[in-house]
């Protein structure tokens, strides 16, 4: 009877174990199972941070692509333009007061139409950067023969009364500010662009092209006009021909050597000279047959151009001619060519073209949510964004820039302004035209790399714009 108690009392203390231990193993279990749920909680809410399941749900960018408002808008376009009551209403005005107008800056008694209006986007308190760009590439008489203005556009700074007091003096001493109430900051950069649009329409309709300049940028106002002038050859067009040395051989005494400069040879240059003439013609053809534009070029300027190309077949040089002869006949059809395909390509844009013009990108919106740019699914669900040009500089026609205004009347808003310009010329049917000369970066400068260059970003520094600006112009490339 001992031994039975003693056993029951043994499996007693047993159980009680049995059961400690499997609280703790559960307990133990439990405190594992929730690390892990930790780790897989934090490890989900970064992934999501930084857009990774975001990406699951975009929508493929293709031909099939849409965006507010969902349907052909040119026929509301054209009613707009031609003052006309469209069928659907806009969807997209931005109805902003001007606390400074200057309404009377494009009146000029001694130009009916300007050449490019420089229209500077332009922060608030960039006092210093203003006065930079006035006293280098916005000066208006930079050229005498060829007429600008240049404005630049301003939000405000609520409650800020001292920054306002000098805007106002600012802009009755220069004339060239216009200021609109909505608040200054990065997010508001469509506002600031459509309101400068919506006030070029009503005041400054007379010019032939418009480019919008951020403040922080070099503008060579030289390489402007020459880009302008002809935007598809450019800089290649203004390059100086190529120099062709001609390569004399000396002639010796031995009659082995002269055998070298018989007839044969001779004939041979200047058979070979006539077929590259020949080639070149017919590359200039098919230029001009092909390319719409050069082929509106008046046919007795085209007969005259291409009648400077030397395809003298009637020269028959007797067996003495000497080489250097060949070599400068060859030297001068060279160069002829060359006159010859500069003199084709350096022409006007005819009136109706509609040129959007910078440097092109197309990328990815951002998805993760520490990004200056992030953009949510209900923002933008597309992988892509459209092809934009970068906003610190681009460059329109007036028929492109019209167009554009009236279509962003029925283009939904988008908080970035390049993406913006983008979704609207795509609505517009208006082709990007990449340049690389439009430099959306700092370009490294030398003395000597800038010949070509149309805009740099990030001279936010007045003194260091002006410096580069100043020693651009002595080397005549400003």
């Amino acid at each position: 009877m001992f031994f039975y108690y003693n056993y029951i009392s043994m499996n007693n203390k047993t159980r009680k174990l049995c059961k400690i231990l499997c609280c703790n193993s559960t307990l133990l279990i439990s405190r594992t199972k929730l690390k892990y749920v930790c780790i897989c909680i934090g490890l989900v809410t970064l992934l999501d941070f930084f857009g990774a399941f975001t990406h699951f749900f975009e929508i493929t960018y293709d031909s099939n692509f849409v965006y507010p408002y969902e349907g052909n808008v040119h026929e509301f376009v054209n009613a707009l333009r031609h003052n006309e009551k469209p069928a659907v209403n806009p969807i997209n005005e931005y109805n902003y007061m001007f606390l400074i107008n200057n309404e009377q800056k494009c009146v000029d008694s001694a130009y009916n139409t300007f050449r490019v209006v420089y229209v500077v986007k332009s922060a608030i308190e960039n006092f210093e950067r203003r006065l930079a760009i006035r006293k280098s590439w916005g000066f208006e008489n930079r050229f005498f023969d060829v007429p600008t203005k240049t404005i630049f556009i301003l939000g405000v700074h609520p409650h800020d009364d001292e920054i306002q007091a000098k805007v106002n003096i600012e802009a009755a001493k220069y004339k060239d500010v216009i200021q609109v109430d909505f608040i200054d900051t990065y997010y508001n950069n469509t506002i600031k662009t459509m309101m400068s649009f919506k006030w070029l329409v009503k005041h400054c309709p007379n010019s032939k092209f418009y480019m919008f300049v951020d403040d922080d940028m070099y503008v060579s106002v030289k390489n402007v006009l020459r880009f302008i002038r002809n935007p598809a050859n450019y800089p290649d067009y203004l390059k100086e021909p190529k120099k062709f040395e001609a390569h004399k051989r000396e002639i010796k005494d031995s009659g082995k050597n002269e055998e070298r400069y018989n007839n044969t040879d001779t004939q041979d240059g200047i058979y070979n000279s006539n077929k590259k003439d020949l080639f070149i013609l017919e590359k200039l053809k098919e230029t001009i047959s092909t390319d719409p534009i050069i082929h509106e070029l008046k046919q007795n300027n085209y007969n005259k151009t291409l009648n400077t190309i030397s395809l003298d077949n009637d020269l028959k040089p007797s067996s003495n001619v000497k080489l250097e002869l060949v070599n400068e006949q060859i030297m001068q059809n060279e160069y002829t060519s060359n006159r010859t395909k500069r003199q084709i390509f350096d022409f006007e844009l005819p009136e109706d073209v509609r040129l959007y013009a910078g440097f092109v990108l197309q990328s990815s919106p951002h998805r993760h949510k520490s990004s200056k740019w992030y953009t949510t699914l209900k923002e933008y669900p597309y992988h892509l964004w459209p092809p934009y040009i970068t906003s610190g500089a681009y460059i329109l026609s007036k028929e492109a820039f019209l167009d554009m205004y009236y279509t962003s009347l029925y283009t939904k808003h988008f908080k970035f302004d390049d993406i913006f310009l983008g979704l609207v010329a795509r609505k517009a049917n208006i082709e990007l035209f990449h340049c690389e000369e439009f430099h959306f970066y700092k370009k490294d400068y030398t003395k000597f790399n800038y010949k070509y260059a149309i805009t740099s970003h990030g001279y936010g520094n007045p003194r260091e714009l002006l410096n580069v600006w100043n020693e651009q112009k002595a080397f005549g490339n400003a």
